[in-house]
């Protein structure tokens, strides 16, 4: 017998004990869960046969499905009916939410999202908080009501309480049937059309064709995170390298304009997957920028296209044409008969045509029949299901066969890793099982989360994450699988704050496994721990095999800040020049390491790498780059003390230090908390600030702090609770 159906025969007897043991479960019909269909009244009217159509597709596989139809005017209410639909037998296990369903923006949670910082007492409510569904998904996450948009009405907005869980762990899938639509008229007939496009190719998809296409600027267009993608998309779909199937990996410097061969592969009738790598906007995908080119005379032919713009933006903002000239005249050094042509029609028709054929807009998605099943898109902002119209719903509701989408509703971070799990669908997970396992604030399903590729795994997997969740027997029983998802999803389920014991097998499973994603998801969980086990891996995770593995590990070394990872990042800098983005994230990180302490290690940690060409100039830089910015951080905090320097300049320099975490000031940062001569905005931002410094080995001083300032009966109730909400994220996984 294989280890694979020993290990099934193992999970199977554990799971049905477990079950068996519980007095609430007494029949097989007990196994199924539910699923609920959200939709508004009006829509529900226009599209009544199709949404029953699909719920009984859904019945006939087993889900219980609940339709809740209403003229909904508070998300809370939604909310509450999910979550006692989940308390309830047999157990919710996702919903899809259709038509005009209420959106929730929330605030005090940029924290809960990759990258987005936008600042919330400057823009108004629609601009600074985040579109997301964990209001509905994640029962835990508690919030205050803020306010309903009054001109966009389905906006309500709220902000994340006090006392809320600081981190995201939903408890059911969720998905959104929302067109993306200039026209209102015809959003009823994209859903009917939608949803029997649904039914119609409901288990009849195989998955045997991915690809894999990365845009221009991406990952910082570096080789080696190019590659190391390649290498762990074989470990977790090992299936598609099989005769008969097919792989494709694509970059835009494989064309001077990639677009047209993407569109047309995205209208491939055999492709499955699509893993679209690229930055972008609500209404557009950035796929090539000006090619890089060797010969002389095309380089000089870039050269005037890009000086033929720059005029061109001159005139639109109404600026001197002569002396937008002159300036890049004398910048550049080149000759003022390159601007020739910038205003003659021919050649500004031209120049427009080739910047529109560099990227994909809305209205290029409309005119094609994209036929990806399913669709990934990294890029900021290709997910705003807010909007009228916005990318990932152009795709889903066009034509052809694409059922859903993951995007992401504001911007999200360039480094964050997007393949986590992803093999999962590859044994027949439901899109909206393996999202929820690694959901932010951003990231929405958009379509029909229930959806998942044909498998004869023997195994409904779908079935251990709805009931299991909470069965460490099962989840310790699937570390042993050979599949590295379904241990990293393992990993990921028996995470426990509480459990420290757990950080110490991490380690073992990441010194031992030859899994890339798996070693990745142990140092994913080992950064909650945040102690010892964990600084001892990261010096052994800044020189791993995998790239994103080092270029995420040279990143949380800089959000600890630990003398004991001065030497192993200072080796990445020098040792590992040619990873772009592992350079540059330990070159950002050791900005924020004790100065004093990187000086010291210099000379002898350089000594080492004597032998490289390099090593005497870049240890000039470091030694010059490490003064240079020490300088900078200590005049920066005198300029925040002074009551004489501007207040708007005080104000940006703390709010700064949300992404620049110089740990080695905190001593002096915690000083402004009690200055009560500085005024209470400033002081309230440096709290709200200290909240960032998450995995900071001063973490504990600022919690200190932090819990002298709630228990103060001098200071105001407005400092009280910037405390109490810093300290709670600083705890968040005690």
């Amino acid at each position: 017998m294989k280890q694979s159906q020993r290990l099934l025969i193992s999970i199977l007897f554990i799971f049905s004990s477990f079950i068996s043991c519980n007095n609430s479960f007494k029949s097989s019909q007990d196994f199924e869960t539910s699923f609920a269909i959200v939709i508004d009244s009006l829509t529900y009217r226009q599209t009544e046969n199709s949404v029953l159509a699909y719920k009984n597709m859904l019945e006939k596989e087993g889900l219980k499905v609940v339709i809740l139809n209403n003229k909904w005017n508070d998300p809370v209410e939604i909310r509450s009916k999910l979550k006692e639909l989940y308390n309830s037998k047999p157990r919710l296990e996702g919903a899809v939410f259709i038509g005009d369903v209420p959106i929730p923006l929330v605030m005090k949670a940029q924290h809960l999202t990759t990258a987005y910082k936008r600042n919330e007492s400057k823009y108004p409510l629609h601009v600074a908080a985040v579109p997301s569904d964990r209001f509905y998904d994640d029962f835990d996450l508690e919030f205050k009501f803020l306010e309903r948009d009054s001109i966009r009405t389905n906006y309500y907005y709220y902000k994340l309480s006090v006392n809320s869980p600081n981190y995201i762990k939903s408890d059911i899938y969720l998905g959104r049937i929302k067109p993306s639509v200039a026209d209102e008229d015809n959003k009823y007939e994209l859903i009917k059309e939608y949803l029997e496009k649904v039914v119609a190719l409901r288990n009849k998809t195989d998955l045997d064709f991915l690809m894999s296409f990365t845009g221009h600027g991406y990952n910082s267009e570096d080789l080696n995170a190019w590659t190391g993608e390649k290498i762990a998309l074989r470990e977790q779909f090992p299936q598609l390298y099989k005769p008969g199937n097919k792989v494709e990996f694509l970059d835009f410097s494989m064309a001077k304009q990639m677009k047209p061969f993407l569109l047309d592969r995205l209208q491939d009738t055999d492709l499955d997957i699509a893993i679209l790598h690229e930055h972008g906007s609500p209404d557009m995908q950035l796929i090539n920028g000006i090619p890089e080119v060797s010969g002389v005379t095309e380089s000089i032919e870039n050269v005037k296209y890009y000086l033929r713009s720059k005029l061109r933006a001159a005139k639109r903002r109404g600026k001197s044409l002569q002396d937008t000239k002159q300036r890049y005249i004398k910048t550049y050094d080149v000759p003022e008969k390159w601007f020739e042509g910038t205003f003659d029609p021919k050649i500004e028709e031209k120049d427009s045509l080739y910047n529109y054929n560099l990227d994909i807009y809305l209205d290029d998605i409309k005119s094609i029949q994209t036929e990806s099943k399913f669709i990934m898109f990294d890029a900021c902002f290709n997910g705003s299901f807010h909007k009228d119209r916005y990318i990932a719903g152009e795709y889903v509701f066009g034509k052809g066969s694409t059922i859903v989408a993951h995007a992401n509703s504001v911007n999200a971070l360039q480094d964050k890793w997007p393949d986590e799990m992803l093999g999962l669908l590859g044994i027949g997970v439901k899109i909206g099982n393996w999202a929820k396992q690694t959901n932010t604030l951003e990231t929405h399903l958009i379509g029909d989360p229930t959806f998942y590729f044909r498998c004869n795994s023997g195994v409904d997997y779908n079935k251990f994450i709805a009931y299991a969740h909470n069965n460490r027997k099962v989840w310790r029983k699937l570390l042993e699988s050979e599949h590295p998802d379904l241990q990293s999803m393992a990993i990921a389920n028996l995470f426990d704050p509480q459990d420290h014991e757990f950080s110490n097998q991490l380690k073992d499973i990441y010194k031992s496994s030859d899994f890339f994603t798996v070693r990745m998801e142990c140092l994913k969980q080992l950064e909650k721990y945040n102690n010892e086990v964990y600084i001892s891996v990261l010096q052994l995770a800044i020189n791993d095999p995998y790239e994103l593995i080092r270029r995420k590990a040279a990143k949380m070394i800089g959000n600890c800040g630990s003398d004991d990872l001065i030497e192993p990042l200072l080796s990445s800098i020098i040792n590992d020049i040619y990873s772009v983005r592992v350079r540059s994230n330990a070159l950002g990180s050791m900005d924020f390491m004790n100065p004093d302490e990187v000086l010291k290690q210099i000379p002898e940690i350089t000594q080492k790498y004597s032998y490289m060409s390099h090593a005497s100039e870049l240890k000039d830089y470091i030694i010059k780059r490490v003064s240079r910015n020490s300088k900078k951080v200590k005049e920066e905090f005198e300029y925040i003390k002074s009551k004489d320097e501007k207040y708007k300049y005080r104000m940006l320099n703390i709010k700064t230090l949300r992404n620049y975490n110089y740990h080695y000031m905190v001593p002096e940062y915690l000083t402004i908390l009690d200055d009560t001569e500085i005024d209470e905005k400033l002081r309230i931002t440096m709290i709200e600030a200290l909240a960032w410094f998450t995995n900071s080995e001063y973490k504990a001083q600022i919690i200190e702090k932090c819990n002298q300032l709630v228990s103060s009966d001098n200071c105001s109730l407005a400092i009280r609770t910037e405390a109490l909400r810093t300290k709670n994220r600083l705890q968040a996984y005690n």
